[in-house]
């Protein structure tokens, strides 16, 4: 209380009043009084100026006589103006709020008394700046209250970003780990989900701010410890400096825990709350990525029976598996090198594996002739990269692909077929292709030749750069010859068609 009243005595038109109604007093004394009906008052700042009250037995003589005067103001409820026990002039102003005094403003010391005009608009101007204090009070209060909601409605839409960029759980992690650690102002944060079948908790992401420091997470058992007892109760735990909630779907499939260390200032339980929103709304997207990593892995494990299948009805199927391995991962470390995400990389495999499907089509002596081919030969296998299109085009997780699929025989030039597309008019996918490719064919063995090595391959490559392959792409592919990732790749192959 007292801490407002001496906010209000700084409120610009009270200085201002000041200035008008002390201007015939040498050594103004003003008090600020806080309360409605005050027993004593502090006579620290009087005792400076007024040598009467510097004895304690006048002191009291005075506070009879002011206590008096403020009790007059507080029933009259406006100014009171009287004369101190050494005839010099005082002045009460009550500060009201909501029909109440909350306390009062007061002058004495004075050598003549104050005008009644300016003692009216003494009073008006103190009711008008309670007023306003009392309005910025409650604009404050309610800043405070919605303030939390704020963040907290900011929290949700920023996990709605999450959910909406990401559907890759070991990328989805490290962001709602990071966005708790902004969000609350914590140091460290870790997210553990469960293992159902080993009754586990898996630590999955951790974030660590504190530099030079570190954090490291074990497997815990559900039920043991505070990140298990959390999971095993879905009951969320709180202290000064770390708290734990869980992340419930229609069970317990995880917990975040944030920590602060000295000298931040302790937990709340407003930031539980908001760490509990947040929590809701991430165990959401951990489920949406959960259940896209199966179907990822069904539908990886369909299209790679499928490429086994396809592979296995070719004239020349010895090796052919291992040869869609390497292509497969030359052409994902190529898009790696250029920094793909992860949605263009899975495309990139698909097709990588399913590229050759139109060749079902072309006769069997076509593919096996060991000399160069006719046009009309050449004609159609040059139809492979439609059909293999057509063919699988009924598979709707293959759509990304199929642009791949279709157009990897291109070249940069654009002589290439089946359109001629040049430069950036062929898809990124397809121009990656195209290098994995031509490295795949030239390192694996045909039946009517041997294998290059990995450094003739480069060379050959090397040589087409911005005519048949994007340089680009051929810049990223030479940069994992040099650090020995394709060789690598080539030689854990393990099959005699490749050196």
């Amino acid at each position: 209380m007292e801490q407002t009243f001496e906010k209000l005595s700084q409120h610009p038109s009270l200085r201002r009043l000041h200035e008008v109604i002390t201007a015939p007093v040498s050594r103004p004394i003003w008090w600020v009084i806080p309360g409605d009906a005050p027993k004593t008052l502090n006579y620290s700042q009087a005792c400076r100026t007024c040598r009467f009250v510097q004895k304690p037995a006048n002191r009291r003589i005075c506070q009879r006589q002011f206590l008096s005067a403020l009790e007059e103001a507080r029933k009259a409820k406006g100014p009171v103006q009287f004369v101190c026990p050494i005839e010099r002039h005082a002045v009460c102003l009550p500060v009201m709020q909501q029909d109440q005094v909350r306390g009062y403003l007061a002058m004495c010391h004075s050598e003549q008394p104050v005008p009644s005009a300016e003692l009216k608009l003494a009073g008006l101007t103190v009711a008008t700046a309670a007023q306003e204090m009392e309005r910025t009070q409650e604009l404050k209060n309610l800043s405070d209250a919605i303030q939390p909601r704020c963040v907290a409605l900011s929290t949700i839409h920023t996990i709605h970003r999450l959910i909406s960029s990401t559907l890759n759980l070991k990328e989805l992690l490290p962001r709602v780990a990071r966005l708790c650690c902004q969000v609350l102002r914590a140091q460290s944060c870790a997210i553990w989900l469960v293992d159902r079948q080993k009754r586990l908790l898996i630590p999955r992401a951790v974030v660590e701010l504190r530099k030079g420091k570190s954090w490291t997470l074990r497997p815990c058992r559900v039920g043991s410890g505070f990140p298990g007892q959390v999971a095993s109760t879905c009951q969320a735990r709180l202290s000064k400096r770390m708290m734990v909630v869980p992340l419930v779907e229609e069970d317990c499939v995880g917990v975040i825990m944030v920590r602060r260390y000295r000298p931040s200032q302790p937990f709340s339980t407003l930031d539980q709350e908001i760490l509990t929103t947040l929590a809701e709304q991430a165990v959401v997207a951990i489920g949406n990525a959960q259940m896209y990593e199966t179907q990822e892995r069904v539908t990886w494990g369909t299209i790679k029976s499928l490429s086994e299948i396809l592979n296995s009805m070719e004239p020349y199927s010895s090796g052919r598996s291992l040869g869609h391995r390497i292509l497969a991962e030359a052409a994902v470390a190529i898009a790696q090198k250029m920094k793909l995400p992860l949605s263009a990389q899975r495309p990139l495999q698909y097709a990588a594996l399913l590229h050759d499907a139109g060749r079902l089509g072309i006769p069997q002596e076509i593919l096996r002739k060991p000399t160069k081919l006719e046009p009309a030969e050449f004609a159609k296998v040059k139809e492979h990269t439609i059909k293999g299109a057509r063919l699988l085009q009924p598979f709707e997780i293959l759509e990304p692909a199929l642009p791949i699929i279709l157009y990897h025989h291109e070249r940069y030039d654009g002589t290439g077929y089946p359109k001629g597309l040049k430069k950036d008019a062929i898809p990124l996918g397809a121009r990656i292709l195209a290098v994995a490719n031509a490295f795949e064919a030239m390192v694996c063995e045909r039946p009517y030749r041997g294998a290059f090595s990995v450094t003739q391959a480069a060379h050959e490559i090397a040589s087409h750069s911005g005519t048949q392959f994007d340089p680009a792409v051929v810049e990223a592919f030479l940069s994992l010859v040099q650090s020995g990732k394709l060789q690598e790749l080539v030689d854990s192959a393990g099959s005699k068609e490749i050196r």
